[in-house]
């Protein structure tokens, strides 16, 4: 199963845990496969870890297109919307669902405690199935670690 880390502001990572965002919007064009496990990092204050969702699917076309397509699941108003995606010819909206919220956040600290150096990506990065970073993370689910994640919820992945 293809994992990835997503930095998020956390006011939108907000958004997704209370389900009322479930598109992001970036800028570039993204390539994930559906299935992928986003596990969301909200960007400081924060600085960690919140939860993890599934891809159902990333949608590549004009901005004017996505926005008429997923205005209201963005959570963005146009001003925004415009600002943010800066004249670019084409965007990705990633579609999640199955959002858990971890019960205690993965800091930033816990992070670097556990594998040694850790940059959170600007925009979004890949985990390699066999770096350190992905088996900390997957030990987490794992290992049912009840003061971190309601495991069952999170297991229906």
């Amino acid at each position: 199963m293809d994992q990835a880390i997503l930095s998020l502001k956390p006011q939108y990572a907000e958004l997704i845990l209370s389900g009322e965002k479930t598109v992001e919007l970036r800028n570039r064009v993204i390539r994930m496969e559906p299935g992928t496990v986003i596990w969301i990092y909200a960007t400081k204050p924060v600085g960690g870890i919140v939860a993890l969702a599934k891809l159902d699917s990333v949608v590549h076309d004009t901005p004017a297109e996505i926005w008429v397509r997923f205005e209201r699941e963005m959570c963005i108003d146009r001003a925004h919307f415009d600002s943010y995606i800066d004249n670019r010819e084409s965007v990705s909206a990633l579609v999640l669902s199955s959002v858990h919220k971890l019960k205690r956040s993965l800091t930033l600290d816990w992070i670097r405690r556990s594998i040694g150096s850790f940059q959170p990506p600007q925009f979004y990065s890949r985990l390699s199935m066999d770096g350190r970073l992905s088996s900390t993370l997957n030990s987490v689910l794992q290992t049912g670690d009840s003061s971190t994640l309601d495991l069952t919820a999170a297991m229906e992945f």
